[in-house]
């Protein structure tokens, strides 16, 4: 037997929450979950793209307008001028990437910041012992704090427009 007062209690609730949580705030919340999907999907392509030394699946990853601020290393800015960085990086080196920490991702409009701190582990190929890019991680294990600021596109993709990071060890 359905016991009226208890769905009348709660049609009441849904009805006052209705009225005081607009429906914007929800399709805003329904809109940053997508976003944060979509932005941990970049990732999941980027570090694959590391992890089989992808330059094309790297670069896709980046603004036309991308700036790499490497500690130690000179500032890069561009999509093409990052890909011919990339080239000796991939040439010398093998990589895995640890997750350490979940990423933290804040929006402002059509802006995130990104934070997450990695483990990354190189492996040279061949008689190499180093990267040439300058700026390039060098370490055969790197644990650094990441930071990247994200831009979404004009098709409501988001691509890295600023990458950067600090080595903790």
């Amino acid at each position: 037997m359905l016991n009226f007062s208890i769905i009348k209690k709660y049609s009441f609730l849904f009805l006052m929450l209705s009225i005081f949580i607009p429906s914007e705030i929800l399709g805003m919340h329904h809109e940053r979950e997508l976003d944060k999907m979509k932005i941990n999907n970049l990732y999941d392509d980027w570090y694959i793209a590391v992890e089989t030394s992808n330059i094309q699946g790297y670069v896709d990853s980046l603004d036309e307008n991308i700036v790499l601020i490497p500690p130690g290393g000179p500032v890069i800015t561009g999509k093409e001028n990052y890909r011919t960085f990339l080239g000796p990086v991939f040439d010398v080196a093998s990589y895995e990437i640890d997750q350490k920490t979940p990423k933290n991702i804040k929006f402002y409009g059509d802006i995130a910041t990104v934070e997450y701190n990695y483990v990354v582990y190189i492996t040279f190929i061949g008689d190499a012992k180093s990267v040439p890019s300058e700026g390039a991680l060098q370490d055969t294990v790197s644990d650094s704090i990441y930071f990247d600021v994200l831009k979404r596109q004009e098709d409501g993709s988001w691509k890295c427009l600023v990458h950067t990071w600090q080595q903790i060890n």
